[in-house]
């Protein structure tokens, strides 16, 4: 992956031209940073830069033999490590990464952004647990013990290194005296989550969520939303491309109306329109129930916002929304939020393990009902 095609990050890119271009590059790099933020296909990108034959500009030419072979994944001097589960007839200790080269080259093509549980979805075991073992880290430590095929450097990217857990320990040695041309890039959500004796030996660098700006950019290039769905994609998205991929394509972005209408509903319990739109919701799909939630968990918290009186032109909301905050106001205080806000997190939390959507929507409206009837509300229907 080319660094120009990724949005945005424009301080991480520079960082990355310097150190190539004075040949000043960390021989160990710890990229943390929040899910969606990037940070596997800036490692990538970089790979590609160090591999390449023909710098141009400070940039790769993307037109080399290394180039090609980085942006296929097939490049030999340039080695994956990542959580992996029991394959086949292997003893799940004696399963590495090498064993599923085919399905994450897949993976990067189709999501180079995703995250762990699209790839254990990836590879049809989203309820297995994945982990890196010992043996891992010995490929690890063979890769870059071996002389390079035909690039500059060994490079060794381990994404989601806090996988490795004590094994990491295995690694201190080739962290703490690499060879010259050896280069090992760890990826993480939390440094927090990495052993303090690998995170101390590293160049850590901390990717932001993507702007405002840069997701407005990238999502206009994906699609022809409107401009109101795209504002609201990007509020949903928080500065997480996974979240904005994953919205992209719905079939409907807007989900405003359908949550006030949602809490009308709730609020009144009438049976026959609460099992009508229960049914109809269920109809919809698991994933699109769970944006829909997560635009609920959204929209609450700019509605919090909006109740503790921050100005609502600071509302991370598009103009239809910030019109809906006054109907809302009459269903629901604020005192109501957080246990709202506890359902729909519980609920997404149940989809993933196949509960019944029905079943789960009728018994979240209830509760909701529950929540909006604990004190008098004045509601009004029109």
């Amino acid at each position: 992956m080319h660094l120009d095609n990724i949005p945005g990050h424009g301080s991480t890119k520079d960082y990355f031209y310097k150190i190539v271009k004075d040949t000043r590059i960390p021989h160990a790099i710890l990229l943390s940073g929040g899910e969606g933020h990037g940070k596997l296909a800036l490692a990538i990108g970089l790979a590609q830069l160090l591999q390449c034959q023909n710098v141009t500009d400070g940039k790769a030419c993307n037109q080399c033999n290394s180039c090609l072979k980085a942006s296929k994944y097939i490049h030999p001097d340039i080695h994956f490590s990542f959580p992996v589960i029991k394959k086949d007839n292997l003893k799940r200790e004696d399963t590495t990464s090498k064993q599923f080269m085919k399905e994450w080259r897949e993976f990067l093509v189709e999501m180079p952004y995703g995250n762990m549980s699209d790839w254990l979805s990836h590879l049809g075991a989203v309820d297995k647990r994945a982990n890196i073992n010992v043996t891992e880290c010995n490929e690890i430590a063979k890769n870059l013990s071996l002389k390079t095929f035909e690039g500059r450097y060994k490079i060794q990217i381990i994404w989601h290194a806090d996988y490795l857990g004590k094994e990491g320990n295995r690694l201190l040695k080739l962290i703490e005296e690499p060879s010259d041309d050896s280069i090992i890039i760890l990826i993480i959500n939390n440094r927090n989550h990495i052993l303090n004796t690998i995170k101390s030996r590293c160049q850590s660098l901390i990717v932001p969520p993507f702007s405002d700006e840069d997701m407005m950019s990238f999502i206009s290039s994906q699609t022809s939303l409107s401009k109101e769905d795209q504002e609201e994609l990007v509020h949903l998205a928080s500065g997480d491309i996974r979240k904005t991929l994953t919205h992209i394509h719905d079939t409907k972005i807007n989900y405003s109306e359908d949550l006030v209408q949602w809490m009308r509903v709730c609020y009144k319990s009438d049976p026959e329109e609460l099992i009508d739109m229960t049914s109809e919701m269920a109809q919809r799909g698991k994933q699109d129930i769970i944006n829909f939630f997560q635009y609920g968990l959204h929209f609450f918290r700019e509605y919090h916002q909006y109740l503790s009186g921050i100005p609502i032109e600071s509302l991370r909301l598009t103009g239809q929304e910030k019109e809906i905050l006054p109907k809302m106001e009459k269903i629901i205080s604020l005192n109501k939020i957080r246990p709202i806000e506890a359902i729909l997190t519980q609920s997404i939390s149940h989809i993933g393990r196949n509960l019944s959507l029905k079943i789960l929507l009728m018994n979240g409206s209830i509760e909701i009902n529950t929540i909006l009837r604990s004190e008098v509300n004045k509601f009004v229907t029109s």
